[in-house]
């Protein structure tokens, strides 16, 4: 394994940047650490299965960083980020609960977030050097129209058919369509499928992302669910 990781960069992995094979061992030794802290949990407990899957979840974004293109990475940080957060809370409560140490948590915690400002310090440097930033003055001109009226110039002889740029928001509901779109083509082709059957074929979003859609869709009727938690498979309605 130690050969594999040394000689990274012959096998096309992590190729990217040396920054994200430090990432992704320190990722590992997180998500063993909480494996180990949550063995003596009992498993009907469902902060066991949180923390279990959501650094299962960490460690597969991570993963997905090598290779990635700059919009792509930039979108994978920041739900690294968001699954940080959420599995650091995780603890907190585990550890207030008393279902994990102080001790334990605390350091985890730590690690946790000294990940997180690595990656920032580094992943922010790489993104920023792999092409040609565009400045706030780039389209700015110094020339005025007959009109008197700046800014009129080519890119005020597009056709209105243009339309406007597309807001956030629905970027955001367009992802959401597309992901439950995949989930009922994938629902129409097999059944009782359990999430990590979508997550072998959607990889372009974490688990937990798949799982609420999937609850949608359940809530919509139009798929449903058979089983509980972590033995739940999922079927069109």
């Amino acid at each position: 394994m130690n050969n594999i990781f040394n000689n990274h960069k012959d096998i096309g992995l992590f190729n990217n940047g040396d920054y994200l094979v430090f990432s992704f061992k320190k990722t590992e030794k997180i998500v063993t650490a909480i494996y180990l802290v949550t063995g003596l949990i009992k498993d009907n407990e469902p902060m066991k299965w949180e923390l279990r899957e959501g650094s299962m979840s960490m460690h597969s974004v991570i993963m997905s960083l090598n290779g990635a293109e700059v919009v792509d990475k930039n979108r994978l940080l920041q739900s690294f980020y968001t699954l940080s957060i959420q599995m650091t809370s995780f603890l907190n409560i585990a550890m207030i609960s008393g279902l994990v140490s102080n001790m334990n948590s605390s350091i985890i915690i730590s690690e946790i977030t000294a990940l997180i400002e690595y990656l920032k310090k580094h992943a922010s440097s790489a993104t920023s050097s792999a092409g040609y930033i565009l400045s706030d003055t780039f389209f700015s001109t110094d020339t005025t129209s007959d009109t008197g009226t700046k800014g009129h110039g080519i890119l005020s002889k597009l056709p209105d058919s243009a339309g406007e740029p597309k807001s956030k928001v629905m970027i955001v509901k367009d992802k959401k369509d597309s992901r439950k779109n995949s989930i009922i083509s994938i629902l129409k082709k097999d059944s009782q499928l359990t999430i990590k059957d979508f997550v072998k074929v959607i990889n372009d979003c974490s688990e937990k992302t798949i799982q609420r859609e999937l609850i949608d869709l359940v809530e919509k009727g139009i798929v449903k669910r058979s089983g509980e938690r972590r033995w739940s498979t999922y079927s069109l309605a």
